[in-house]
């Protein structure tokens, strides 16, 4: 009989409590349909393990409530059982529905005989006309529509956190988690006519987790530990007090925590983080603090019956809205997130720019060396034909033909630098034989000094719209990496083949060397940011190739070991 008065007083929503006492003075129940016992919330609980083979039910309505008003209610019951009773009523499924006006009856009964004992089975609920009217005959759209925001915000943000690995949104998705299921649970009661021990801790459980979540989730948004010390103990304090809670229901089966506490008070300290966190001049924090106070608000006025309508309607209309507030300031923390995203990995690969160029100073050098050691024997040419007593004006003229060849070489040579290193701001045709041809002629004298052979081979080529030297600065990334390996192992005949191709109309370049691979250990390390096997190393050149190729071309930066060596693809 636990569920008979566990529903009546309990399960019942908080205003069909407070409409009770306003139209009902009394409620008997009698074992015998002759002697009647006055129930009350104090003594339901001798019955939580009593069979009855038969019961009645007696409820004396107040008269003077329905003079000039109408209500209704409705009454959970096993109506095949139902052997008698004074009044009309209306059965969809196994819920009855009564009128109460003038013309009903001052006293009620309703009497029960069962095959066999078990457990008197009886729920009711008083409803004013706008319940019956308006949101009874719609009750499964309202949880459709409540279930379905829910849902989505948990799965969105599940998602997101895959993505970002940011813990406030995983805190967030499983909030959203627990909320569904104890709405899902509670519905899923408020249509049955007893509630068990068992039953109570499961939808107890997936409260605390939410109010655990929630305050989880302030602490990680509001960044309370590293802004405001002293609200963040406060918040530890009451995380403590519900993860003692969750060990307590697993024992007691139910929330003790939330007997003595009310359910406000959850999103009250939040609150309170909220306000002070806008004060320091987070203006996100607004959207968190008045989605919280919402969920105060409505958990306040449900609990002091001060909600037109019961509070499982109230419960269902206030928590999607607070998911739909908490999207849209999550969204614009996402936007953040990934402006924020998109300013580092400019500044990566400006540092990773800046690394290759103090790279590329040496291969300028390289190239200068032989035109500038030329120029000095131009020099030297012509300072002794200036002491010949006649000067060979043909061999002067050859002179300077030749020192200009050598000038606009070097010329050449930082044009091609320059032009390498210029930021893009349009995208161009290009093919992409070009893109890695100019890698090719920046890298080609120092390859020469370590008597690496580079072997370029196009088998088919494809013409792209997109940035040129990003690509280019790629193709020298690998060209580099292949190049410092080699020189690492002191690998003999030290060799890298470059190869264009395309197919299924993507194109493919590869980059293989002959330094024998990548350790099997790290080989899935590489392309992490800051992940680096050479002591000097910034770990940022293939985790900015990867991002750009990623990115910019829509396409995918791979690796893998061959007989020889690694052997990089880049596919656009």
């Amino acid at each position: 009989m636990k569920a008979l008065f566990f529903v009546l007083f309990f399960i019942s929503s908080l205003y069909s409590s407070n409409l009770y006492k306003k139209l009902v003075s009394a409620l008997y129940i009698s074992e015998d349909f002759k002697t009647y016992k006055l129930l009350t919330k104090y003594n339901y609980k001798e019955y939580d393990n009593v069979k009855l083979k038969e019961f009645s039910i007696k409820m004396v309505l107040k008269k003077d409530e329905l003079k000039n008003e109408t209500y209704y209610m409705s009454i959970i019951s096993d109506f095949d059982s139902l052997i008698y009773t004074n009044v009309e009523y209306k059965r969809v499924n196994n819920i009855a529905i009564i009128k109460l006006d003038k013309n009903t009856p001052n006293t009620i009964f309703f009497n029960y005989n069962y095959e066999k004992p078990k457990r008197g089975e009886f729920r009711f609920t008083p409803l004013n006309q706008f319940e019956y009217r308006y949101l009874l005959p719609y009750e499964g759209i309202l949880y459709g529509v409540a279930y379905g925001i829910i849902f989505c915000a948990f799965l969105y943000y599940l998602v997101i956190f895959f993505s970002t690995k940011r813990k406030c949104f995983l805190y967030y998705s499983l909030m959203q988690f627990c909320v569904l299921c104890s709405l899902i649970g509670f519905t899923y009661l408020s249509f049955r006519p007893y509630v068990t021990n068992t039953e109570q801790a499961v939808i107890d459980l997936f409260e605390t987790s939410a109010f655990l979540l929630t305050l989880l989730f302030a602490k990680e948004v509001l960044e309370t530990k590293k802004l405001m010390p002293k609200m963040d103990k406060l918040l530890n304090f009451f995380i403590y007090l519900n993860v003692v809670d969750l060990f307590a229901i697993t024992i007691f089966k139910y929330s003790i925590l939330y007997e003595y506490m009310s359910f406000s008070v959850g999103f009250i300290i939040p609150s309170i983080a909220g306000v002070i966190a806008v004060y320091k001049g987070n203006k996100q924090a607004i959207f968190y603090t008045f989605g919280w106070l919402i969920m105060s608000f409505f958990l306040f006025i449900l609990q002091n019956y001060m909600f037109p309508f019961s509070s499982i309607y109230g419960i269902h209309i206030a928590t999607p809205l607070e998911s739909l507030i908490f999207s849209f300031a999550l969204g614009l923390m996402l936007r953040d997130l990934v402006d924020e995203q998109n300013e580092k990995e400019k500044l990566l690969i400006h540092k990773s720019k800046l690394i290759s160029m103090g790279e590329m100073i040496n291969n300028i050098a390289h190239q200068w060396r032989q035109p500038l050691t030329h120029l000095g024997y131009i020099n030297m040419n012509l300072q002794l034909a200036l002491e010949d007593e006649k000067i060979d004006r043909k061999f002067v003229k050859d002179k300077i033909c030749e020192s200009n060849e050598q000038i606009d070489f070097m010329s050449n040579t930082i044009n091609s630098f320059r032009d390498f290193y210029k930021p893009e701001k349009e995208k161009e045709l290009f093919y992409i034989s070009q893109a890695v041809q100019n890698s090719i002629d920046i890298m080609k004298p120092l390859l020469d000094i370590y008597d690496i052979k580079l072997e370029f081979i196009v088998i088919k080529d494809k013409k792209v719209r997109s940035y040129k030297n990003e690509y280019s600065q790629v193709i020298l990334n690998l060209i580099t990496n292949a190049k410092d390996e080699l020189i690492l192992k002191s690998i003999t005949n030290p060799k890298i083949v470059i190869r264009v191709d395309l197919v299924e109309n993507k194109s493919i370049t590869t980059v293989c060397d002959n330094a024998g691979g990548i350790n099997s250990k790290i080989i899935d390390k590489i392309f992490e940011p800051y992940f680096s096997t050479k002591d000097a190393g910034s770990g940022i050149g293939l985790y900015m190739s990867r991002t750009i190729i990623s990115s910019h071309f829509k396409g995918e930066l791979t690796v893998e070991n061959k007989k020889l060596g690694a052997c990089f693809s880049v596919k656009i």
